[in-house]
């Protein structure tokens, strides 16, 4: 008798997988991969200029749902006495974008 398949559950890479299902999140994550770091007011500015009209609060839910996802990670910068976040794609990211050949390289 064959050998059963049985489907791993990981919640990380189903959050992943989630957090990379809408095209404002993969414009927001191409952007930090060509960017990076980057700034929330930079990454609005960005999208503003490729998909029209943003608001704030939709950007912190797509950005919420990319750091749940750990497709970024954040760090809160201080600079003449005020404190504001820079995003990065994470390295586990980057990888599976990687080994998924779901990065492509133009000049």
């Amino acid at each position: 008798m064959p050998d059963k398949i049985k489907i791993k559950y990981n919640i990380g890479l189903m959050r992943m997988i989630k957090a990379l299902d809408n095209h404002i999140r993969l414009l927001i994550v191409q952007f930090v991969l060509n960017s990076s770091p980057v700034s929330f007011t930079q990454i609005l500015e960005y999208l503003k200029e490729e998909s029209g009209e943003i608001s704030k609060g939709t950007l912190s839910y797509h950005l919420d749902l990319l750091l749940e996802g750990e497709v970024l990670s954040k760090t809160l910068e201080r600079s003449k006495g005020r404190e504001y976040s820079q995003y990065n794609v994470t390295n586990n990211a980057e990888k599976i974008f990687e080994s998924l050949g779901l990065l492509e390289f133009v000049k």
